[in-house]
C-alpha cells in the first residue's frame, strides 16, 4: 500500500472556486437568484451542494455553530477520500427582513 506524502490542494484556476463563490449574496446564482437566504442552514447547503459537484465537501464535523446575527466561519473542505484539499470561508449578516446575505469562498 501506497503512502501518500503530500495533500492535494485546489488549484488557484480550478473551476470548483468560482462555482462555490457563485452561492454568494449578489450573485446571479447565490441564494437561488432570491437575493438572500431565509436561513444559515439554507446557505452553508447551498455551498455544501456545489462541492459535491466536484466530488467535494465541507468538514462534516464543523457545519455547527454560525452564531449570531452576523459573523465569520473558517471550515475545512474534504475530497471523496477524506484528505483535506482547502478551506471554505464564510460571512454572513441577518438583513432587517430577517433573510441572510451569505459571502463565501475557498482558499
Amino acid at each position: 500500500m501506497a503512502t501518500k506524502t503530500r495533500t492535494v490542494r485546489i488549484k488557484a484556476n480550478h473551476p470548483v472556486r468560482e462555482a462555490f463563490s457563485g452561492c454568494s449574496t449578489g450573485n446571479a446564482r447565490g441564494a437561488g437568484r432570491t437575493g438572500y437566504y431565509s436561513t444559515k442552514g439554507h446557505a452553508v447547503n447551498a455551498f455544501d451542494a456545489e462541492l459535491q459537484t466536484f466530488d467535494l465537501c465541507l468538514d462534516r464535523d464543523d457545519l455547527a455553530d454560525f452564531h449570531g446575527n452576523e459573523g465569520r466561519k473558517t471550515i475545512a473542505v474534504h475530497d471523496e477520500f477524506g484528505e483535506e484539499v482547502g478551506l471554505a470561508v464564510f460571512t454572513w449578516y441577518r438583513m432587517p427582513s430577517g433573510r441572510y446575505e451569505f459571502i463565501g469562498y475557498l482558499t
